[in-house]
């Protein structure tokens, strides 16, 4: 587990569940496949482009890379 204390307020992630229209899901679906980035880049970049406040190093894929 992550020790929150040795991050500051803005490096810390809280979990957000949302209910969104099935069109919805399958569309951010679509867009990741197509980015083959995962559907929380997607959101988040989304939410930015609107003007919500998202530091630029959350934007990235947190999976782990394969080897070519």
């Amino acid at each position: 587990m992550k020790a929150a204390a040795a991050q500051s307020p803005s490096e810390v992630d809280e979990y957000l569940q949302i209910q969104v229209p099935s069109v919805t899901k399958h569309h951010l679906g679509i867009r990741a496949a197509e980015a083959r980035e995962p559907i929380r880049v997607v959101v988040l970049r989304a939410l930015k482009a609107y003007g919500v406040t998202v530091p630029d190093e959350a934007i990235s894929d947190r999976r782990k890379k394969r080897p070519a």
